[in-house]
């Protein structure tokens, strides 16, 4: 190897191992575990207890939007001897970092110009490599903040990455794809749902070189790629008797809400001043890389580097049209990484010297620029860098429970009178993370804004609201559901917190409150919804299967009226008499 070789490759490693530290530091100092992430650890243990993917125990209720993070979850828990928060915390940072690794080496194999038979492992002899992409991904605080907070976005990180590497592989040899990298491209579904649309358009540049596909060979290739969500599909209908998580039909992620989500755009874009860094890959990067690459003989590597960035944008609009989310640019980084792989290093020449602009903004970025929702804190100021249950203050003993003394029925902190009806004890809370994994799966958790709630993410909404937090429960369907008919439950027992961000959607006028509880329960014995609750909570067995799979469609447009007696009016055939309250 020449000197001039070598120093090639001391650049090359340093353009790599840099970014890396930086992250890693960065993300240590932001570790956390959030809210919504404690929902992935109490499914997990539900698993681990033998009551299934479920949020509540004999509930079949999907609360997760990532299956495969929650089984990567549960398997790492079978093998290390670590907490279940540090290990969320732990494999969310290691899977970012792997997957910064993975689309540097990715976009190394990509865009060398060399073929390998002419070259070191280091790449074309003394050409340097600048981690252009990789600047902008670890130079931003929501990059810190969500590689850990126990949710998917590290796996996301880590499959963009593992994609990029293996295609870029591929795209350098004229032979067929393999049943390995067709599975692994086909997992973005069991991602996160939007990841379809990358891994389709991966499916695409592996069928698009060459001769016209014929039919058997792209249904053979589709078959393949997509084996794994297809079966998870099958299963979801199935077992959970919907076609998409609950999540999904809490937020209502099939209906547009725009005016959020060029919110949320602004509000990820603007504090980083993100438009600078993303003209100057497209102009100093992308055109003229996608210029040198577009001759037949390099049309593999022109569609793959095309491909992510594509995915990238669609995803961002999937995003942006559903009204993004609560947790500030967090659905919107995956979309950068995708934006930002195929390019995450690049060669330094003439054509690309445009793009060394990320170069002084990164610095500024990771120096300067903040946003207001930086600081990983789940509740307050006192929760910063907060991961485990005792962080919280929520472990057994501790002054945060105890209002909770194992009995009865509480809407938040507050232990409503009368009996149970069926769940003892059952908690119904508007945040349901931190306190459903503390109390632990023998506890009943109402989810009333229906993450973890079937009847609550199929109430119908009429007007928007705060992302996510659009369809509180109307308080009369609590003691309806969870207390036995003649509890003295009155309006009063259920004041709202001062933080609530959700927009009331039930429309009482001027029925008395104990008529609605009345109503509440008259709705919960009609026949509509409770067959539709019995799918969810009968024994499975082949036949519940089976019609399960049946009911899935209908289910996934069946929507609730928010308010009991229209509920009631729709629904129910029964008698007018009500039952004792």
């Amino acid at each position: 190897m020449t000197s001039r070789s070598r120093a090639s490759t001391a650049t090359l490693v340093l353009a790599v191992l840099v970014p890396l530290i930086v992250l890693a530091f960065a993300a240590w100092q932001y570790r956390w575990m959030s809210d919504d992430g404690f929902i992935n650890l109490r499914v997990v243990r539900n698993i681990a207890n033998g009551h299934g993917p479920v949020f509540n125990a004999g509930e079949r209720v999907e609360a997760s939007t990532s299956p495969m993070w929650i089984w990567v979850l549960w398997l790492a828990n079978l093998v290390l001897p670590l907490r279940l928060e540090w290990i969320a915390v732990l494999a969310g940072i290691g899977l970012t970092l792997a997957g910064v690794a993975g689309v540097c080496l990715g976009a190394r194999r990509l865009l060398d110009d060399r073929d390998d038979r002419d070259r070191g492992s280091s790449g074309s002899p003394g050409l340097i490599w600048a981690p252009i992409g990789v600047l902008i991904l670890v130079a931003i605080a929501p990059m810190w903040k969500f590689s850990s907070s126990g949710l998917e976005n590290g796996l996301s990180f880590a499959w963009i990455g593992a994609a990029l590497f293996t295609l870029a592989s591929w795209s350098r040899h004229d032979q067929p794809a393999r049943a390995p990298v067709l599975l692994l491209i086909g997992l973005g579904p069991l991602i996160r749902p939007e990841f379809g649309i990358l891994s389709l358009l991966l499916v695409f540049v592996i069928i698009a070189p060459g001769p016209v596909p014929r039919g058997r060979r792209i249904v053979g290739t589709l078959a393949i790629a997509f084996a794994l969500p297809i079966a998870y599909q099958i299963f979801r209908m199935g077992y959970y008797a919907s076609l998409i998580p609950n999540s999904a039909l809490a937020k209502e992620a099939s209906r547009p809400y725009w005016s959020a989500g060029w919110d949320y755009l602004r509000e990820t874009v603007n504090p980083y001043w993100l438009w600078i860094p993303i003209l100057a890959i497209v102009a100093g990067a992308y055109l003229p890389l996608i210029a040198m690459h577009r001759a037949a003989t390099d049309r593999r590597r022109m569609l793959v580097l095309i491909a992510f960035p594509l995915a990238g944008l669609l995803t961002a609009g999937y995003i942006i049209r559903v009204g993004g989310d609560f947790m500030q640019a967090r659905l919107l980084m995956p979309p950068l990484f995708m934006l930002c792989a195929p390019v995450a290093m690049i060669p330094i020449r003439r054509t690309t010297a445009a793009a060394l602009v990320v170069v002084p903004w990164a610095i500024v970025a990771i120096t300067t620029l903040r946003s207001g929702s930086d600081q990983p804190r789940a509740f307050d100021a006192r929760t910063t860098n907060a991961i485990t249950v005792t962080d919280f203050g929520f472990q057994p003993g501790a002054p945060a429970r105890a209002w909770f003394d194992g009995r009865g029925v509480y809407f938040l902190e507050h232990q409503l009178p009368g009996a149970p009806a069926g769940h003892d004890p059952a908690v119904a809370s508007y945040g349901i993370g931190i306190l459903g994994y503390a109390l632990g799966p023998d506890t009943y958790v109402l989810d009333l804004l229906g993450l973890g709630d079937a009847f609550t993410s199929h109430l119908r909404l009429d007007r928007r609201g705060t992302v996510a937090h659009e369809k509180p429960l109307p308080l009369p369907w609590i003691p309806a559901r969870l207390l036995q008919p003649g509890a003295p439950a009155a309006e009063a027992d259920f004041t709202l917190p001062s933080f609530f961000l959700a927009r009331p959607i039930d429309d009482p006028g001027d029925q008395p409150f104990y008529d609605r509880v009345a109503d509440a329960r008259i709705v919960l014995r009609c026949s509509k919804i409770r067959d539709f609750l019995e799918q969810i909570t009968e024994p499975l067995d082949p036949g519940r299967f089976l019609s399960n799979i049946a009911a899935a469609p209908g289910n996934t447009q069946f929507r609730i009226p928010p308010e009991p007696r229209e509920a009631r009016r729709q629904l129910c055939d029964e008698g007018r008499k009500r039952p004792n309250t």
